[in-house]
């Protein structure tokens, strides 16, 4: 209970009254207006005490309960309260115990205040007092912040916010960020079927955010200093509204807020394949990333190992049927996540890269027939090989894109030419300027075919005892070169300065950070409650939510008279007059 203030000294000493009488204590802390309620209580305990010696050991206790309770006799009436003439002769004979009560009160109450002046005299002046009464212990008032420190406080350079960090490369990037010594922020979605304990495990700060949200991502993006986007749409998820819209506020929010350092993963010769809705979009991404003043680096990464072991290594394993190309596409220079993830934190420690787009790939190209031949090699099995042809492919891609719900995976299917064709120009391979701009050796990247053979045999190590330990030497010499590779990727020289025409880096405080968050998310909450209550979102109208509505009402309906008309034999038309019959007036 707070002491300052009209009335408190009141509350103080009814809350006393109906804790001495339940049997409790309270502790009063001197401070201010508290001391008339410590004389009002010291008076009630001295009063209270004479009052009940005066009655004598066979008077029941005045108030049995809280307010408004009863209490049963010995008699079996219920009293409420105290009868009125043992109240009256009661306090005729306590009468003179309370004068003397109240006399030792004003003498209490005197000492205290004297007390009290002594001790303010003593007091630092501005030192913080403790203005609370509890009913446990008392709770002691910090000292006032300084909110203009928070202002100078400059951001972290070693802050990262990832991207994407359950997928492949980002839950990889996240791992090796930790073990470089970042501090990394994940921004993740809110999907029940989207596990991501194993960050929290691995010492990573999680925040639930979208792109498809901006008000979600200002908040995010306080006290940090890099991004690395390693995001894309989902299956479900329509590219336009995350890889375009989401991407494009996400970008503009970080250049407002001066982040430092942006790395976007996009993809593969995606300037070569504007027919590709994803490709496409990726390449107008980079462009559009160009076009801040932000410091970016733009890494164009191909396939991944990871991808493979569900889509050949295991059902080869398991004698299933597996999708062949009849060799028709030139094929994939495959590169291990974990790699690619290293390559990632040496793009972010060089200034060389600062502008520049790299090319990441594995060391050698690989057809779907070669993965497959790999496969069966090393699993001693046969394969049971699906073919499809280029000209099916484009076939189920021209029937679905007849179909507005079937819209996304006509275009997920039109990716499949990107592989079917092969660009002229294009490098295979990751080069060897790029390995130089990130200061790496080749032959530290791993193939895919010593990947899958230790993949095969922990797995058939695993059937044959029921489980796999890795033998300790083996973990350690991995350690060993995994903390190797990664020194080799953070390591610094005298030949890594920034390129001529890119920004210099800048100091960012904490507090320009905040004060930007919170004019963006205002912004952006002004701009959504804008579009809730703007014509285009009525339900009746021409609109595009009436339209949807309608449409999957009618659907609905039709469905539903379909499913009906086969149940009750009964046709739609005769059920119509039937229900128009039982709303209708009889005539």
């Amino acid at each position: 209970v707070h002491c300052s203030g009209p009335g408190k000294p009141v509350q103080i000493l009814c809350l006393h009254m109906m804790l001495r009488e339940e049997g409790g204590q309270m502790k009063i802390v001197r401070s201010g207006t508290a001391l008339v309620a410590a004389c009002a209580c010291g008076a009630t305990a001295w009063a209270s005490s004479t009052f009940a010696a005066a009655q004598g050991p066979a008077r029941a206790r005045a108030v049995p309960h809280l307010r408004g309770s009863g209490r049963s006799s010995s008699d079996g009436s219920v009293r409420h309260g105290y009868a009125q003439d043992e109240d009256v002769r009661n306090w005729q004979n306590s009468a003179p115990a309370l004068l003397v009560g109240f006399m030792a009160s004003l003498a209490m109450g005197t000492s205290a205040l004297r007390r009290h002046g002594a001790a303010a005299h003593r007091s630092v002046r501005g030192s913080a007092t403790a203005r609370q009464a509890t009913i446990t212990a008392t709770i002691e008032s910090e000292e006032a912040l300084d909110f203009d420190e928070e202002s100078r406080t400059p951001v972290q350079k070693t802050s990262v916010l990832v991207l994407g960090a359950t997928g492949t490369v980002g839950r990889q990037v996240v791992k090796t960020l930790l073990n470089a010594g970042f501090s990394v922020r994940c921004i993740l979605r809110n999907k029940p079927d989207r596990q991501f304990s194993f960050l929290v495990d691995w010492g990573a700060t999680v925040v639930e955010g979208s792109l498809v949200r901006p008000e979600s991502l200002p908040s995010a993006l306080v006290g940090i200093d890099t991004v690395v986007d390693c995001s894309t749409a989902r299956p479900e998820e329509s590219i336009y509204d995350v890889d375009w819209d989401g991407k494009k506020r996400f970008i503009q929010c970080c250049e407002k807020m001066n982040i430092q350092r942006y790395i976007f993963m996009s993809i593969k010769d995606c300037d070569k394949h504007q027919n590709v809705p994803l490709m496409q979009i990726k390449y107008l991404t980079e462009k559009f990333l160009a076009k801040t003043q932000m410091r970016h680096t733009i890494l164009r990464v191909s396939g991944f190992f990871q991808p493979l072991i569900g889509t050949y290594v295991v059902p080869i394993l398991d004698e299933q049927k597996v999708w062949g190309d009849e060799g028709q596409a030139p094929g994939i220079a495959y590169l291990d996540s974990t790699d690619c993830a290293r390559m990632v934190v040496a793009a972010m420690s060089k200034e060389r890269t600062v502008g520049q787009t790299l090319t990441l790939t594995g060391p050698k190209v690989w057809s779907t027939n070669a993965v497959i031949d790999l496969c069966c090699t090393k699993s001693g099995k046969q394969a049971d090989i699906n073919n499809v042809s280029d000209s099916q492919l484009k076939f189920a891609q021209g029937f679905t894109s007849f179909f507005k719900w079937s819209t996304d995976v006509a275009e997920r299917l039109q990716f499949s030419e990107v592989n079917a064709q092969s660009v002229a120009g294009a490098e295979p391979v990751m080069t060897e300027k790029d390995y130089a701009l990130l200061g790496l050796d080749p032959a530290g990247t791993r193939d895919l075919d010593s990947y899958i053979d230790e993949f095969y045999r922990r797995m058939l190590k695993t059937l044959a005892k029921g489980k796999y330990e890795q033998e300790a030497a083996d973990v350690e010499k991995e350690k060993q070169d995994a903390d190797k590779k990664l020194k080799k990727a953070l390591q610094q020289d005298s030949a890594d300065s920034l390129p001529a025409g890119q920004p210099a880096r800048q100091d960012v405080f904490l507090g320009q950070q905040r004060d930007m968050a919170d004019r963006l998310q205002k912004f952006y909450e002004d701009r959504l409650m804008d579009q809730m209550e703007s014509s285009e979102n009525n339900w009746f109208g021409l609109t595009k939510v009436a339209e949807t509505v309608n449409g999957r009402s009618a659907m609905m309906g039709f469905s539903l008279g379909l499913f009906t008309e086969w149940a009750t034999e009964v046709s739609v038309s005769k059920q119509i007059d039937l229900v128009l019959a039982i709303f209708s007036p009889p005539s």
